[in-house]
């Protein structure tokens, strides 16, 4: 799993206070696409790359220049503690749930049954789950990865919160210790 810090260009200084550049430092395409993050995937491996609508065409690129090629995706809808989608900031619509892409490696080994289980464990797209601090993603995104990859080695890209059978990296990897 990877959620980089994607550059994002605020078009007013109210967009600017919900950016995430007012949270963490962004990086650009080029030193997110530099990470070569395909070259931890064993064959058979799974990516699984948090992005946002107004950016995904050239995300899906980032993961296509790190070796790794596009299968499925779908979203986040984020819901408030009540239950309700929880509406987040937006160029033209305001978004209410957060994009992903799930990509393998090309000629992986990833066929057949294997590949039958990877998308058909999923019901549909949609994973609900609740809108927590800024950036921190849902638990049940992780729970559907373990589920996804049952025995595998995972690691957890930019993480912000470490987890048991994960291995996390990122500057900010203690940041949600406390909230768990």
């Amino acid at each position: 799993m990877a959620d980089p810090p994607w550059p994002w260009e605020a078009y007013s200084s109210k967009g600017l206070e919900k950016s995430p550049e007012a949270q963490y430092a962004t990086m650009s395409f080029s030193d997110i696409e530099a990470l070569r993050l395909g070259d931890l995937l064993a064959p058979g491996g799974v990516m699984f790359l948090w992005c946002t609508w107004p950016l995904i065409g050239r995300q899906e690129a980032v993961m296509r220049s790190w070796g790794i090629e596009p299968k499925t995706g779908g979203v986040w809808a984020k819901r408030t503690a009540s239950g309700k989608l929880r509406w987040g900031t937006g160029y033209v619509l305001r978004s209410v749930c957060e994009p992903f892409l799930i990509g393998t490696l090309p000629g992986s080994g990833v066929r057949g049954a294997s590949l039958a289980n990877l998308f058909e464990t999923v019901e549909d797209a949609v994973l609900d789950g609740l809108a927590r601090e800024h950036s921190r993603k849902p638990d049940e995104a992780y729970a559907l990865l373990e589920a996804l990859t049952p025995g595998a080695r995972r690691a957890d890209v930019f993480a912000r919160q470490r987890r048991p059978g994960w291995d996390g990296w990122g500057n900010e990897l203690d940041k949600f210790e406390s909230a768990v």
